[in-house]
Protein backbone atom coordinates (compact mmCIF):
# COMPACT_ATOMS: atom_id res chain seq x y z
CA UNK A 1 0.00 0.00 0.00
CA UNK A 2 2.82 2.49 0.84
CA UNK A 3 4.88 1.91 -2.31
CA UNK A 4 1.35 2.34 -4.46
CA UNK A 5 0.89 6.08 -2.44
CA UNK A 6 4.79 6.90 -3.35
CA UNK A 7 4.23 5.78 -6.77
CA UNK A 8 0.80 7.97 -7.03
CA UNK A 9 2.86 10.95 -5.42
CA UNK A 10 5.96 10.80 -7.97
CA UNK A 11 3.80 9.89 -10.74
CA UNK A 12 2.45 13.65 -9.80
CA UNK A 13 5.12 14.83 -9.27
CA UNK A 14 7.08 13.51 -12.34
CA UNK A 15 3.48 15.09 -14.43
CA UNK A 16 4.25 18.35 -12.94
CA UNK A 17 7.62 18.52 -14.28
CA UNK A 18 7.45 17.63 -17.32
CA UNK A 19 4.56 19.91 -18.07
CA UNK A 20 6.62 22.60 -17.03
CA UNK A 21 9.68 21.69 -18.80
CA UNK A 22 7.36 21.70 -21.71
CA UNK A 23 5.93 24.91 -20.81
CA UNK A 24 9.01 26.95 -21.14
CA UNK A 25 9.59 24.82 -24.42
CA UNK A 26 6.29 26.44 -25.70
CA UNK A 27 7.09 29.87 -24.01
CA UNK A 28 10.31 29.67 -26.30
CA UNK A 29 8.53 28.98 -29.07
CA UNK A 30 5.27 31.70 -29.07
CA UNK A 31 8.07 34.56 -28.08
CA UNK A 32 10.29 33.58 -31.02
CA UNK A 33 7.19 33.42 -33.49
CA UNK A 34 6.32 36.96 -31.55
CA UNK A 35 9.46 38.38 -32.56
CA UNK A 36 10.16 37.39 -36.04
CA UNK A 37 6.09 38.79 -36.30
CA UNK A 38 6.83 42.31 -34.89
CA UNK A 39 9.58 42.76 -37.29
CA UNK A 40 7.77 41.63 -40.33
CA UNK A 41 5.05 44.32 -38.91
CA UNK A 42 7.58 46.63 -38.80
CA UNK A 43 8.76 46.10 -42.34
CA UNK A 44 5.39 46.34 -43.65
CA UNK A 45 5.06 49.79 -41.74
CA UNK A 46 7.85 50.84 -43.89
CA UNK A 47 6.89 49.86 -46.93
CA UNK A 48 3.82 51.71 -46.23
CA UNK A 49 5.76 54.62 -45.45
CA UNK A 50 7.55 53.97 -48.80
CA UNK A 51 11.02 53.76 -47.57
CA UNK A 52 11.40 50.23 -48.16
CA UNK A 53 10.44 49.76 -52.39
CA UNK A 54 8.21 46.87 -53.31
CA UNK A 55 10.81 44.52 -54.40
CA UNK A 56 12.70 44.91 -51.12
CA UNK A 57 9.42 44.16 -49.17
CA UNK A 58 9.15 41.16 -51.47
CA UNK A 59 12.94 39.67 -50.39
CA UNK A 60 12.04 40.58 -46.48
CA UNK A 61 8.45 38.77 -47.06
CA UNK A 62 10.02 35.40 -48.68
CA UNK A 63 12.90 35.49 -45.97
CA UNK A 64 10.33 35.45 -42.76
CA UNK A 65 8.28 33.52 -44.35
CA UNK A 66 10.91 30.77 -44.38
CA UNK A 67 11.74 31.48 -41.17
CA UNK A 68 8.02 31.20 -40.11
CA UNK A 69 8.22 27.77 -41.99
CA UNK A 70 11.48 26.52 -39.74
CA UNK A 71 9.38 27.83 -36.35
CA UNK A 72 6.40 26.13 -37.64
CA UNK A 73 8.11 22.55 -37.81
CA UNK A 74 9.34 23.12 -33.74
CA UNK A 75 5.72 22.41 -33.35
CA UNK A 76 6.31 18.99 -34.64
CA UNK A 77 9.41 18.87 -32.75
CA UNK A 78 7.53 19.80 -29.82
CA UNK A 79 7.19 16.56 -27.02
CA UNK A 80 3.76 17.69 -25.13
CA UNK A 81 2.53 16.00 -22.48
CA UNK A 82 -0.97 14.62 -23.29
CA UNK A 83 -2.91 17.16 -21.66
CA UNK A 84 -1.02 20.43 -23.67
CA UNK A 85 -1.64 18.31 -27.11
CA UNK A 86 -4.64 20.30 -27.60
CA UNK A 87 -3.20 23.46 -27.02
CA UNK A 88 -0.41 22.57 -29.38
CA UNK A 89 -2.50 21.91 -32.49
CA UNK A 90 -4.14 25.05 -32.06
CA UNK A 91 -1.18 27.36 -31.68
CA UNK A 92 0.43 25.44 -34.98
CA UNK A 93 -3.07 26.08 -36.50
CA UNK A 94 -2.55 29.66 -35.93
CA UNK A 95 1.34 29.79 -36.92
CA UNK A 96 -0.16 27.89 -40.68
CA UNK A 97 -3.27 30.60 -40.65
CA UNK A 98 -0.34 33.31 -40.25
CA UNK A 99 1.74 32.07 -43.26
CA UNK A 100 -1.11 32.32 -45.43
CA UNK A 101 -1.89 35.18 -44.33
CA UNK A 102 1.54 36.49 -45.39
CA UNK A 103 1.95 34.92 -48.27
CA UNK A 104 -1.54 36.39 -49.30
CA UNK A 105 -0.36 39.71 -48.25
CA UNK A 106 3.06 39.71 -50.24
CA UNK A 107 0.57 38.52 -53.10
CA UNK A 108 -1.28 41.83 -53.04
CA UNK A 109 2.11 43.25 -52.65
CA UNK A 110 3.49 41.75 -55.95
CA UNK A 111 0.29 41.99 -58.21
CA UNK A 112 -2.05 44.68 -56.43
CA UNK A 113 -4.94 42.52 -56.32
CA UNK A 114 -7.10 43.79 -53.38
CA UNK A 115 -8.69 40.08 -52.82
CA UNK A 116 -5.08 38.78 -51.73
CA UNK A 117 -5.37 41.58 -49.07
CA UNK A 118 -8.77 40.66 -47.84
CA UNK A 119 -7.82 37.07 -47.70
CA UNK A 120 -4.96 38.11 -45.79
CA UNK A 121 -7.06 40.08 -43.17
CA UNK A 122 -9.19 37.22 -42.97
CA UNK A 123 -6.38 34.81 -42.12
CA UNK A 124 -5.21 37.35 -39.48
CA UNK A 125 -8.25 37.46 -37.78
CA UNK A 126 -8.29 33.30 -37.89
CA UNK A 127 -5.05 32.72 -36.55
CA UNK A 128 -5.61 34.86 -33.74
CA UNK A 129 -9.03 33.02 -32.79
CA UNK A 130 -6.90 29.82 -32.79
CA UNK A 131 -3.91 31.82 -30.71
CA UNK A 132 -6.57 32.86 -28.01
CA UNK A 133 -8.36 29.16 -28.00
CA UNK A 134 -4.49 27.61 -27.60
CA UNK A 135 -3.93 29.97 -25.18
CA UNK A 136 -7.28 29.42 -23.01
CA UNK A 137 -6.42 25.62 -23.90
CA UNK A 138 -2.80 25.53 -22.43
CA UNK A 139 -3.43 27.51 -19.21
CA UNK A 140 -7.02 25.31 -18.52
CA UNK A 141 -4.35 22.06 -19.05
CA UNK A 142 -1.43 24.20 -16.23
CA UNK A 143 -3.78 24.63 -13.37
CA UNK A 144 -4.80 21.07 -13.76
CA UNK A 145 -1.55 19.78 -13.64
CA UNK A 146 -0.69 22.65 -10.74
CA UNK A 147 -3.82 21.57 -8.82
Amino acid sequence: MIGIIVFYFYSADQAKIRGFAFGNEIQSLQEEIQNEQGLFISSIAKWNEDTISDAEMIRIGERHLETFNKLLDKYDELQPPDVFSRSVKLLKLSLEYQIESHEHRLGWIKNGDELELVRSQELTQLSFEAEQAGLKSFNDAKSGIEQ
